[in-house]
Parts: structure tokens; C-alpha cells; sequence
């Protein structure tokens, strides 16, 4: 049995050590802004929430749109200005509506993007997509330690959760970038080959992936992304 509530609360409480250090230290940043990145998320969220709870009813729900990119330019542009407390705030509530919503729905076939279950839809709207861009801004910002440990603790939250394999093998394809980043190449690969076979979708992305660019040229690389 998968358990999302426990993932999620992780998550939770990874997020609000992030914003009370982003209080504290913030002042110029490098890429988006504390207070606009936990914006994105908590739209995303909202998104989900409204969805789930559509759902949870026997009622159609409104898909999420395809045009990513396009989407996102447009609404980050109607967060510049939102303060870091309030952004923050609205995402952990729907965050905590989020883990209620797992709660009374627990495994059930719904389709978000590639997920097709309840657990999937929420482990990647709202552990992994939050935890990719947290890391993002980490490293954008210099703390590249922390950022590598976010991806490690990622994979031990997923497995103490049971997470699906889908799920586990996003996990282990972030990692395997922290590992490059580490210069533990042998350790990226191992985890790259695994997380591969399960997700076969990302052999396009990983030969671009500025992440793993060490490791373009090795044959290992070249058969995992290639087989």
C-alpha cells in the first residue's frame, strides 16, 4: 500500500524549512524568486485539488493544459508582486487539502498528464514537481549541497512511501543527476539504467539533459538511452 500521506508530509515539511530560510536570506536570487516559485506550485495544486475534488463526486473534471510553457509565462506573470508568506501560505493549504484528498480517494485510476492513478497524479503535482524546483533554485543560488540531499532524501521518502515504480524511477533519474553533479558517474548510471527501463519516455529528454552532460559520450549512456 502506497503512502502518499506520509510522502506528501514530507514534503510539507521540506517546504516550510525552504521558505523560512528564503524569509531570512533572500535578497537577490538568481531565476525565479522564492515567492513566485511557491506561487507556480501552488497554483499547480489548486489545479489538482479542483480536480480531485470533481472527482471524489463522479463528476467530469478539467484536464490540465497542454501548452505548458505558454501557460505558465502567462500566469507567473499574475504572481509577480504576491509576497512570499501569502504564496507560501495558499500552498501549504492546499498541500494539507491535498493529503485529505489521498485520504478518502486512496488508489484509484485517474488520468493527469502520464499519471494514471490517484497516487501518481499527487506524488508528481505535488512531491515531485515542487522538489525539482526547489533544487532548481538551490543550485541557481549556489547551495549545490543541499540541493543533491533534497534529490537523496527523495528517493528514501519514495521508498518508505511504496511509491509506484513510475514514481520511483523519476526519483531515481533525479538522483542520478545529483550524482553526476557529485561526480559519482558509475552511481548515475546504475541509477539512470533503472530508472530507464521503467520510463522508457525519458530516453528522449536524458541525451539533452544539461544535467547528465558528463555523461553523453559513455557507452552505458549511449546503450541505456538507445536500447
Amino acid at each position: 500500500m502506497v503512502n502518499v500521506r506520509e510522502a506528501l508530509q514530507a514534503e510539507r515539511d521540506m517546504e516550510r524549512e525552504f521558505v523560512a530560510e528564503a524569509v531570512k536570506s533572500e535578497t537577490q536570487p538568481k531565476g525565479w524568486p522564492a515567492a513566485i516559485l511557491m506561487f507556480h506550485l501552488s497554483m499547480w495544486r489548486e489545479r489538482l485539488r479542483n480536480a480531485l475534488t470533481e472527482f471524489r463526486h463522479a463528476r467530469p473534471y478539467t484536464a490540465p493544459p497542454e501548452n505548458i510553457d505558454e501557460f505558465n509565462d502567462s500566469e507567473l506573470a499574475s504572481g509577480i508582486g504576491t509576497p512570499l508568506a501569502d504564496a507560501a501560505g495558499r500552498s501549504q493549504n492546499l498541500l494539507a487539502e491535498l493529503i485529505e484528498l489521498s485520504d478518502e480517494l486512496g488508489d484509484r485510476p485517474f488520468k493527469w498528464y502520464a499519471a494514471t492513478t490517484t497516487v501518481e497524479a499527487l506524488l508528481r503535482n505535488s512531491y515531485t514537481h515542487p522538489r525539482v524546483h526547489i533544487v532548481a533554485y538551490l543550485k541557481e543560488n549556489g547551495e549545490r549541497d543541499r540541493a543533491n540531499r533534497l534529490f537523496e532524501d527523495a528517493v528514501a521518502d519514495m521508498r518508505n512511501a511504496s511509491a509506484p515504480p513510475t514514481v520511483m524511477a523519476t526519483a531515481n533519474y533525479n538522483l542520478a543527476c545529483a550524482r553526476v553533479d557529485q561526480g559519482r558517474l558509475d552511481e548515475a548510471l546504475s541509477l539512470l539504467e533503472e530508472a530507464l527501463t521503467i520510463r522508457p519516455d525519458m530516453k528522449d529528454a536524458a541525451p539533452k539533459d544539461p544535467d547528465l552532460a558528463p555523461l553523453y559520450d559513455n557507452p552505458r549512456f549511449q546503450a541505456a538511452v538507445r536500447s
